[in-house]
């Protein structure tokens, strides 16, 4: 009937699929304050983005073109991370006026151009410093995030100093920290890792006297592609609420591939 309608080649999704993998990571983190922000890089298809939305998804996003696409989709911009290592200053702006819930900051450079951008409007900008915990994810090479030598995120040890600055620059509201070590990650010992470096790193924060209400813990979850057995959503879910649910912060997580990865097919007609 579709292919009647629209001709081919189309992709078409299922959004039962795509529900029943949403509310799982919901039920995953049921007993503390949460919110899912799908990860718009994993699938940005704009009907995709639309029913994620309607079941009360955030997004993560790392572009203004993957921030408007989801605006558009009508997902509420309080629930929308902004992250990413190439942030541009309009791009900063925009997210800015757009009233985005957080920006996931990844680098003092990147701080510093935020905090400028933000004066200039009169506004300050709800950050989480992505920490770098040096966490090797075990998966491929070119979607590792988390190692030292990776381009992502702060080193600890750098990190708790970029804090001490951030607190003091007038266009800028400390509010969380965040991590991501990696996609298509199938095992649970990686995450384990990178959570507890989570916990120290707010424990030593909050005696520097910052308050931090947020934890973003990023993506990653693998999904069955041939063979491989990643652990399900609750799995996941009840490692996080034993390392860092007792800390009275939003957990904020960021799945992507295991929420869209088998929730459409690609239509074809043979035509020789």
């Amino acid at each position: 009937d579709i292919s009647a309608s629209v001709g081919t080649p189309f992709y078409c999704y299922s959004t039962a699929t795509l529900t029943r993998h949403y509310r799982a990571f919901e039920s995953a983190l049921n007993g503390v304050p949460s919110t899912i922000c799908f990860a718009v890089k994993s699938n940005s298809n704009a009907s995709v983005l639309r029913s994620l939305g309607e079941l009360g998804s955030g997004a993560d996003v790392v572009s203004e073109g993957e921030l408007r696409q989801s605006l558009a989709a009508g997902i509420d911009p309080r629930k929308i991370v902004f992250s990413g290592v190439g942030k541009t200053p309009r791009e900063m702006a925009f997210a800015l006026d757009s009233n985005v819930g957080q920006f996931n900051v990844e680098s003092q450079s990147e701080l510093q151009s935020l905090n400028a951008v933000a004066q200039g409007k009169g506004v300050r900008a709800p950050i989480a410093i992505r920490i770098n915990p040096d966490v090797d994810a075990g998966t491929h090479d070119k979607i590792s995030t988390g190692r030292a030598h990776d381009k992502f995120g702060i080193a600890w040890a750098e990190a708790r100093g970029v804090y001490t600055q951030a607190a003091d620059m007038e266009g800028i509201d400390v509010g969380g920290i965040a991590v991501h070590i990696g996609s298509q990650i199938t095992e649970l010992r990686p995450f384990e890792a990178a959570f507890t470096a989570v916990l120290g790193a707010v424990a030593d924060l909050r005696a520097d006297g910052h308050d931090i209400r947020r934890i973003d813990l990023g993506g990653g979850l693998g999904v069955p592609y041939s063979g491989q057995n990643p652990p399900s959503p609750k799995e996941y879910g009840d490692l996080a609420k034993r390392i860092v649910g007792g800390l009275g912060c939003e957990l904020v997580i960021e799945p992507g591939r295991a929420i869209a990865a088998n929730a459409g097919i690609l239509v074809t007609q043979v035509l020789h």
